[in-house]
């Protein structure tokens, strides 16, 4: 088993300046897109209680629809393409909001097709059919283009599952001040100061030499990630690892020969990056083939989903952050439905193991429901402002946007673990660090790679 090692002081001073991290011109870049086809996923983890079925939980809050404005809501996710497992969860949770709420808010949801240009289009649709609020979630190549859009049809847009460095530069255009983003776009997740730190305390566990191959890719994660001066590196740096990284690449490539070599010379024990699942699983199977198999893999993105996770020539022994999980100590606003339930809820609903997203497509829906009532009108200013006085609890935990790091964002909490062979599904979540969510169970420390 792997030992602990010593690197922690210098993380907990990272921590210190945490709202620093991710900042500036160098993470400015265009809205990429991810070129390749996406395996169908669906997400494993434990689960034991009994479900709490989504008829049952809106049985006893559909007359709160009543205190709602009559109201148009647009929904923009990535249905389709590299990304679509983020919106993996979205049919089940609208079927949840159309059953709370009936009539009383009409619902049009977009796929975005994991095109950011496409995300800009179906938002200038939503928009033109009088759309009074558009929620929006799936990596900034949604985000970014969803909420400019919204800034310049003065429309209020509430975003989620981004990481708040990488939306919100690219969204203002420039570094932060005191000023937000833009006018009309509120946004909640957690920062790559978090995710950082939670793939510090996993490597903390794993007894290998600190030596990092780097995969960060040229779309706006990536470069955010992999900025030299304001992304990941100064934190790995800090705490004394060594990091190989051969450079920004296009996410549509399909040859890594040239970084498992690098990887091989420098001899990488840890490599990490922040990758879609297509790319990550493209990578895997040549870095197998051409003998490399380093005792720790942890990326971003690509590793949150267990279908995605069964596809890949090895799937147990990966990590990553990890979003939201059944055993989150939370319960939804709306339906009282603790963390376990609304997934065994899904469970039952889809026959399929619930994904991270679900707790956030939950939760988007919760701020937004808020702000209408709080609102009791759908005139956008007065909108706009009721959403930027929420201060919420909800199925991923407080949603407060007076707390910052920045104006009109708040950032979410996440815990970090790997993928095993599981007993109710073919692969479920192993939880190794809940530093930011210490009511979290743990199951035990990383186990390296065999």
């Amino acid at each position: 088993m792997a030992q602990p090692n010593k690197r922690t002081t210098s993380r907990r001073q990272f921590l210190g300046s945490a709202a620093a991290v991710g900042l500036g011109g160098g993470l400015l870049a265009a809205c990429g897109d991810d070129e390749e086809a996406a395996p169908a996923t669906t997400t494993a983890a434990p689960t034991t209680t009994a479900a709490a079925t989504t008829t049952t939980a809106a049985a006893t809050t559909t007359t709160a629809a009543s205190d709602l404005p009559p109201a148009k809501v647009g929904f923009v996710t990535p249905r389709t393409g590299p990304l679509a497992a983020l919106g993996e969860t979205d049919d089940f949770v609208l079927g949840q909001m159309r059953e709370l709420f009936g009539d009383r808010i009409e619902i049009i949801d977009k796929d975005t097709e994991t095109d950011a240009t496409r995300a800009g289009e179906v938002t200038n649709e939503l928009i033109a059919e009088g759309a009074h609020l558009i929620l929006c979630g799936g990596t900034p190549d949604t985000t970014i283009p969803v909420a400019a859009a919204c800034d310049l049809g003065e429309t209020p847009c509430l975003s989620t599952l981004a990481p708040w460095q990488p939306h919100y530069v690219n969204v203002k255009g420039g570094p932060p001040g005191p000023e937000p983003a833009s006018v009309w776009n509120h946004h909640f997740f957690w920062g790559i100061e978090h995710l950082t730190a939670v793939f510090l305390d996993l490597w903390a566990q794993a007894d290998v030499e600190p030596i990092i191959g780097a995969l960060w890719g040229g779309d706006p994660d990536g470069q955010a990630f992999g900025d030299p001066e304001l992304g990941q590196p100064p934190a790995f740096i800090a705490e004394g690892y060594t990091i190989i990284d051969d450079g920004r690449f296009d996410l549509g490539t399909q040859d890594f020969s040239a970084q498992i070599a690098s990887f091989k010379d420098n001899n990488v024990q840890i490599v990490t990056g922040v990758l879609p699942p297509p790319v990550f699983a493209t990578y895997q199977a040549q870095a197998l083939q051409q003998g490399f198999n380093p005792p720790v893999v942890t990326v971003a993105k690509g590793l949150l989903f267990s279908s995605a996770i069964a596809t890949y020539p090895k799937g147990a022994g990966l990590s990553s952050e990890i979003w939201w999980t059944d055993r989150y100590p939370t319960k939804s606003s709306l339906t009282g439905q603790t963390a376990n339930e609304l997934a065994e809820a899904y469970i039952a609903a889809t026959g399929r193991n619930w994904e991270q997203p679900l707790g956030y497509g939950h939760a988007v829906w919760e701020v937004a429901i808020d702000a209408l009532r709080r609102a009791g009108t759908t005139e956008k200013t007065a909108l706009n402002e009721a959403i930027g006085q929420t201060n919420l609890d909800t199925q991923v935990g407080n949603v407060n946007f007076s707390a910052g790091p920045v104006p009109q964002l708040t950032t979410t909490t996440l815990v970090g673990g790997q993928w095993v062979e599981g007993e109710r599904f073919p692969f479920e979540l192993f939880v190794a660090v809940n530093t930011f969510l210490p009511d979290h169970p743990i199951d035990g420390p990383l186990q390296l790679i065999q």
